[in-house]
Formats: structure tokens, sequence, C-alpha cells
């Protein structure tokens, strides 16, 4: 039942994405003075995943995320309308909307850098990001993704409440699979912030999400992914700048508060300090944050713009030369999975994964992800991989985990952690296949009353 219910799923969604290319529809341009839309949708702070879980999925053809639910489980909710109410919060506002332009300019225009930021530009242009490339990104994004991504790249477009999952909102700079190792900066330092390497956007686009609406784009060739996936990075950026800013302006948290009510007519400096100080300490603990202030007529929201873009462009740079390092596989090649690595990835899964893939995921409890949308850890008896069937790819979420998702990476321990990454793949690759399971191991996954071997678990 659950497995038709994904095929369920999926078939509408092609069908509209068949549908709107054949009809034209997903090729309707836009003009160049066209602005994206400025956020109104809630800002989730979910800093640390809600003790309760939530009570089921949202019903077809509503939002994927329900402010109810959230606060009822305390967690914190931003309204962006609520920036006006501050004497000083209407100019971040406007200076942010300006800022964003300046930066990101139109959907019909795309560009990241602005003008009078040339050093901006350099390190787009490093990623790839240039004027040219970007364009073609947002042609084709409007032609086949903004349907459900939403013209900026909120995950609300015109058929994003009849899907499910529901498509992803891109304006948190957040993505769940990724191949980059974790590393440290020239500085020394570590980036906040897990970034995927080009080619884990890129991979997305060719092979498609499998179990959801987002098919594979293979056949539009690779400079064409490319180009899609540089313009996700672009409607990334950008939402992120937007998400930061407002969230500083609107920010809960207690150390914040604790100084507010301290001194109320401060709030506005005490905000931007607040705002600015995980950017200037990304890469320099010792920055003062008082000092840069003191350089400024007043809190600046363009100044702290362009650093912040500074460091998002640097820490995708770093990702995209720091590659998660995948050991050799430790058995013969093209021979059947080893019964001994099989029998010590199930002792593995045992001892770290059943907590969320309860009963090997057939009885997960659902939960929110960082986003606020409802989720539930993956049935691994099913077969069914978002993040890509091959064994690398399910090394790559072993050894870096799903951290939108508060998937932690496994613990291999410290003897080999080569051999125990790849047993544990190992059991998940023959986890939905009884017979190629020891008899001992199915015996515990599937149980004696199963009559026939290799019947659908």
């Amino acid at each position: 039942m659950p497995q038709m219910q994904s095929n369920v799923t999926w078939f509408p969604a092609a069908l509209l994405m068949a549908l709107a290319t054949l009809s034209g529809c997903g090729r309707v341009e836009w003009n160049d003075d066209l602005e994206y839309p400025d956020r109104t949708s809630s800002i989730v702070v979910l800093d640390k995943p809600p003790d309760q879980a939530p009570p089921g999925f949202p019903l077809p053809g509503r939002p994927a995320v329900v402010p109810e639910w959230l606060t009822a489980r305390g967690v914190t909710l931003l309204n962006p309308a609520s920036m006006s109410e501050k004497p000083w919060s209407d100019n971040w506002k406007n200076t942010l909307h300006d800022e964003l332009i300046s930066h990101f300019a139109t959907p019909g225009k795309p560009r990241l850098g602005a003008p009078d930021a040339p050093a901006l530009t350099v390190l787009a242009n490093e990623l790839g990001l240039t004027e040219s490339k970007l364009a073609e990104g947002a042609r084709l994004y409007r032609r086949l993704c903004v349907q459900c991504h939403g013209m900026s790249g909120d995950g609300v477009g015109a058929s994003s409440a009849w899907l499910s999952p529901a498509p992803r909102d891109l304006r948190t700079g957040d993505f769940k699979f990724i191949s980059t190792a974790e590393h440290k900066l020239p500085s020394g330092f570590q980036p906040l912030k897990a970034r995927p390497r080009h080619e884990d956007l890129v991979r997305s686009l060719r092979s498609g999400l499998e179990g959801t609406s987002m098919p594979s784009f293979a056949l539009l060739g690779d400079e064409s992914l490319e180009a899609i996936a540089a313009y996700v990075l672009h409607l990334s950026i950008r939402g992120e700048l937007e998400f930061t800013v407002m969230n500083g302006a609107l920010r809960q948290d207690r150390e914040t508060l604790q100084l507010v009510t301290k001194s109320p007519e401060q709030e506005e400096l005490i905000r931007y300090k607040r705002l600015l100080s995980t950017t200037l300490e990304w890469e320099d603990p010792e920055a003062d944050v008082d000092d840069f202030v003191a350089k400024q007529s007043s809190p600046s929201i363009k100044a702290y713009a362009e650093k912040y873009i500074d460091r998002v462009l640097r820490e995708y740079i770093a990702a995209n030369k720091n590659p998660l390092p995948v050991p050799a596989y430790p058995y013969p090649e093209n021979q059947p999975l080893p019964a001994t690595s099989i029998t010590a990835g199930h002792t593995l899964f045992k001892a770290q994964c059943v907590n969320c893939h309860a009963d090997y995921g057939r009885q997960s409890d659902l939960r929110f992800d960082i986003w606020g949308s409802v989720v539930r850890p993956a049935n691994l008896t099913q077969s069914q991989y978002k993040g890509g069937r091959r064994p690398v790819d399910l090394y790559y979420r072993i050894a870096r985990g799903i951290p939108p998702c508060a998937m932690p990476k496994a613990n291999l321990g410290d003897t080999d952690p080569g051999r125990a990454g790849w047993d544990l793949v190992n059991f998940l690759q023959a986890l939905p296949h009884p017979d190629q399971l020891p008899s001992d191991v199915r015996e515990q996954v599937y149980g004696p009353s199963r009559i026939k071997l290799g019947a659908n678990p």
C-alpha cells in the first residue's frame, strides 16, 4: 500500500510536467524588469527538533508547512510582516530590498554581485555563476522548474500543494544530499553550514529524486544541467541573505532579548551587531564587531549584505575543493555481497540507526525537518533512495548524514572506518532482498513467519 501511494503521487506530477511542456505553458518569458517577490511566508526557527512529533502529513492541496503544528510544539515562527513594527525596521526592509536587486537583479536578467562590488563578481565567476550561465539557467528554470519550486525558489509553485513530498524551499541555503567533507578554510576555521558541491546539485538534476515528484532531466545534456544548477545557487544565496537579515531583525533568542530588554533604545544596534558577529567571526574569531560598526555612520545592511554574500560564495568554493574521501571497496569486485560484511553492517545498523529507522524504517516516527515540513525516515526495506542508489550515494549518506533532517553521520569507529562504512552499505543494499541476507539476519529483519523468500517486504 505505501508503494502504491508513492506511485499515485508521482504520476500526476509527471503528467503535469509533460502537459506543461507539450502545451508550451512552461515557455512563458518574464519581462526583464519583473522583480522577485519579497518574502511573506513565516521564518521557521528550528534550532533543535521538537520533543513532540507532528500529528500527520498535511492534507493534499494544503501548504507543506503547518504553522499551527509547529507553534503547538514550541517552534518559533517569525512573521516578515512584523518587521514594520519597529521604527528602524522599515529602513532595514527597504535597504534589504534594494540590496537584493543590486546583487541578484531580476528573474528575467539575473546576476550575482552588484556592479559596485567587483570582488563578489570574481568569486561568483569562480563558481561558474556568470551572467550568461545564469541567464540560460533562468530560462530553463522558468520552463521546467517554476511550476513546482516557484519564482523565488520558495517551493510554492502552482502545482506544489498537490505534491508529496513538497518541492524544496531553496531560500535557506540548506541541501540534503551532499558529498562534501568536513573541512577547514585556509584561515583554519570551519564553515558554519554544510554546503553541497556543484556536482551534487547536477547529480540531483540528472538523476531526479527517487520517490518524489522531482524527475530526471538527464536528456537536457550537461551544459543545460550546469546552467540550472548555477541558477539554483543564485536563488539559494539570494534567499539565504533575505532569510538571514529578516531573522536578525525579528529573532527571539534569549541572549538577544536580554540585551534588548536591558537597553531597548539600542535595539537596532544590538540586532545589527548580533547579525554581524557570525559573519565577521566566520574567518576570524578575534574579529572586533564594535570596531567594524564604529567605521560606519549607522548600522548598514548594505555593508552586511556584501560581507554575507562574500562568506557564502567562499564556503561554496571551499566545498567544491573538498570532496568527501571514499575509501576503496575492501571486498572482491563483481562478486555477491559478502555474508560476513552484511552481518557486520547489520550489527552497526542496530547500534546506531534503529532509533530513527525503527523496524528498519517500517515504523519510523514522523518528524519535522529544518524547513518545518513533515518527514519520515526512509523505510529501508523498500529499496527507494531519494539521494541516489549507487553504493557511493549510500556511503555519502552514512559518512556525511543528512543535516537538514537531523540525520547524523554514522560513527564508523577508529579501527577501520572505511570497511565499517562499506559493511553498512552492503547491508543496506541487501536489506530489501531477503534472499541476499544471511539466515540469522533475515530472521531478525523479516521474522520466521515469512513463507516465500523474496516476497515484497
